[in-house]
């Protein structure tokens, strides 16, 4: 073992005692910031996003919206049927020292027909990257992960773009004509697939907003413009199409509510320890309600809502062990009390089985790549190399640490 388990245990019994009191100041100052959202909540609106504007650079502060930042909504009914979508995404990164320079992406998809009986209809999609144009930014340089993970967030958007214009199935009893074995119609006896209307709701297992355009913001690189422009163009699908979509945060760790009522106080930077919203909003909801909605402070949040796609969130009591999630949607949803609706009773109906909803799980399960995935991708390029006269080797230093991360001793 290359841990040194004796070295690390005197700091893990400091990371301890550092987290309780942590902890304990924590439980201290939440009544305060609680009182203080309630402050915020009644001053005029004016006023309010005057404080918001005066904000130091520092905070990142939420944006009010047409709902009050203090209020609480109940969890509405679920509909009788409900399609559910999700995709996810993962990557294998390039590595210098492996026998080719590429890059793949990953993307599981799930399409399930809540109330039908059907079998959940799932789908991966692996793309290897290795074309020039892949492989080089505008710049000319290597392509790097903050474009690589651009890429494969607006892949998990187009797969939920492309579910959404696809067929709603579902199961309808008698005799139909099926497709069998090619293009011979044959009668089919019993249950069939057929197309049905249905609400559907798309969920990504992350945020909405592109981070890497985001970063890059300034730069306003080509690439990652163009990465956005399709990103963009699948959100109009979604929306065009009459779905929810909604990005699921579990665990998450922003602050910006905490800004907004700090900033409304007179406080920006917040008493010591900083707190984050999932704190507060879990001393604010009661189990399966939901907060206000709030407008995404990030730059990019503008051009998202040029394209009338402005990113809002909330949170939402899931009623499972981790309780709060952050849930972003764009303004055509918060804008629609259907789809509101939808995704509001459609996230937590899912959360009951597994904590998270059971469509991001499959998903995720769908997407991983795992090391042995990795081994198993080598050895194909490995071996196609090789048939094309290519030396199949990675370099000697990848080979150097194979050898050693096997944990195996060797004697002179």
């Amino acid at each position: 073992m290359s841990l040194d388990l004796r070295q690390v245990l005197p700091q893990v019994e400091s990371l301890g005692q550092e987290a309780a009191r942590r902890a304990a100041a924590a439980s201290i100052r939440l009544p305060r910031l609680a009182q203080l959202l309630l402050d915020a909540a009644r001053l005029d609106r004016s006023e309010l996003e005057h404080r918001l504007a005066a904000a130091p650079a520092t905070a990142h502060p939420a944006w009010p919206t047409d709902e009050a930042i203090d209020a609480s909504f109940p969890l509405p009914a679920h509909p009788p049927r409900l399609r559910l979508l999700a995709a996810d995404g993962s990557q294998v990164y390039p590595d210098r020292h492996a026998a080719a320079f590429f890059y793949m992406v990953n993307i599981g998809s799930i399409d399930l027909l809540q109330g039908s009986g059907r079998p959940p209809q799932t789908a991966t999609h692996s793309n290897l990257h290795f074309d020039d144009e892949d492989l080089r930014d505008t710049r000319g340089l290597p392509v790097d992960t903050h474009l690589i993970n651009a890429r494969r967030d607006a892949a998990e958007l187009k797969e939920l773009a492309r579910l959404v214009e696809g067929p709603v199935l579902s199961e309808v009893e008698g005799p139909v004509l099926s497709e069998v074995e090619g293009p011979v119609l044959s009668e089919v006896e019993g249950p069939v697939l057929s197309e049905v209307e249905g609400p559907t709701l798309a969920l990504l297992d992350n945020g909405l907003l592109l981070w890497a355009a985001s970063q890059e913001q300034k730069a306003a690189r080509p690439d990652v413009q163009r990465v956005l422009d399709e990103y963009l163009a699948a959100l109009d699908v979604l929306r065009d199409s009459g779905a929810a979509l909604a990005g699921y945060i579990s665990r998450p760790r922003g602050a910006n509510v905490v800004d907004l009522v700090e900033a409304a106080a007179a406080e920006a930077g917040g008493t010591p320890p900083r707190l984050t919203d999932r704190l507060l909003f879990g001393r604010h909801l009661q189990a399966h309600m939901r907060s206000a909605r709030f407008r995404h402070p990030a730059r990019i949040n503008d051009e998202f809502a040029a394209r009338g796609h402005e990113i809002q969130f909330f949170y939402l009591h899931t009623g499972a062990q981790d309780g709060i999630a952050r849930v972003e949607i764009p303004h055509w949803v918060a804008a629609d009390a259907a789809r509101m609706a939808m995704v509001h009773a459609g996230i937590v109906e899912q959360c009951r089985l597994t904590g998270v909803p059971y469509p991001l799980v499959r998903a995720h399960e769908l997407a991983l790549v795992g090391q042995d995935d990795r081994r198993a991708l080598d050895g194909l390029v490995q071996a196609a190399l090789i048939r094309h006269g290519i030396s199949g080797l990675a370099s000697q230093k990848a080979q150097t640490k194979r050898w050693t991360g096997r944990r195996r001793r060797h004697q002179l």
